[in-house]
């Protein structure tokens, strides 16, 4: 297995992302996941330049969806507003772009209609597997459209699924291998989020052995956001699962980072996770 990082955790770190490059090759991590959004005033010819020089890959890009920004309040696929979807569908489109230019693998698409349209339950955000289904279903020609866009930039596209605080189209690893059969396109796979499946999954093995066939990315947090070790997931289970189905691609961590301890956090976690797998490894 190969380590990553998101660059999202040192937004409020770091003036400059490139700051944190030095950083994660001192620590011995493999790649770093850019971060989705506008860099129209980044340079990102030296940016990559500068990954060269620390030998660092990018493992892809990581999608702003949802309220994490300005912007990603109007990236919905499932809107029944044609221009919002356009526009979310502009934002794949770019983001496909982006990947490519820096030699990234994959981009994740979480699935996210308008406030309140569908909810019946909005204290608890759920829905049941019918209202899901009739909603999502009006997604798989666009996904499929950007699949093939995808394809024929050396990308892939990744479907995400979020815990039923984000949104509650898509939840759990069988709401997303649903969607990816309906898709159907080599393209198009599933990234899991240890964070959001610790919320809806009954079973962290059974999920990562359900999606198997469509399994190309892992975003690794602790139940509390914070690196692996500093919460109370089960991660050996976890990577002995992995192991099962040989994944062999990036487990990418994804952490909210402190700058009083980023380092530390950043040290640990991986030396954690590196510790784990050994074992699971040797036995």
């Amino acid at each position: 297995m190969k380590y990553s990082v998101t660059l999202s955790s040192f937004k409020e770190i770091f003036e400059s992302l490139t700051d944190a490059l030095p950083v994660l090759k001192e620590l011995n991590y493999d790649a770093v996941e850019f971060i989705g959004e506008d860099y129209s005033t980044m340079d990102l010819d030296n940016f990559a330049e500068v990954l060269v020089s620390y030998d660092l890959k990018v493992s892809g890009v990581t999608g702003m969806w949802g309220n994490v920004s300005s912007m990603a309040v109007s990236r919905r696929l499932l809107s029944i507003d044609t221009d919002m979807v356009e526009t979310a569908k502009r934002y794949v489109i770019r983001c496909i772009q982006l990947c490519r230019r820096l030699g990234g693998q994959e981009f994740n698409v979480c699935l996210f209609t308008d406030p309140y349209t569908t909810m019946p339950d909005f204290s608890h955000r759920v829905l049941s597997y019918k209202q899901k289904l009739k909603l999502v279903e009006k997604s798989i020609p666009l996904l499929r459209s950007l699949s093939n866009y995808a394809k024929d930039h050396g990308v892939l596209l990744l479907l995400e699924p979020l815990n039923r605080y984000a949104t509650p189209y898509c939840c759990t690893a069988a709401d997303a291998l649903h969607i990816c059969n309906a898709v159907d396109n080599p393209s198009f796979g599933i990234l899991l989020d240890t964070f959001h499946m610790n919320i809806e999954e009954d079973s962290f093995s059974h999920a990562i052995e359900l999606t198997r066939d469509f399994l190309l990315h892992m975003h690794f947090a602790d139940n509390n956001r914070k690196m692996p070790g500093s919460g109370h997931l089960d991660f050996s289970s976890i990577l002995k699962a992995l192991r099962k189905i040989d994944y062999q691609r990036y487990i990418c961590f994804e952490p909210n980072l402190k700058q009083i301890s980023y380092l530390n956090s950043l040290r640990e976690g991986i030396a954690y996770i590196k510790g784990l797998n050994s074992t699971n490894f040797r036995a």
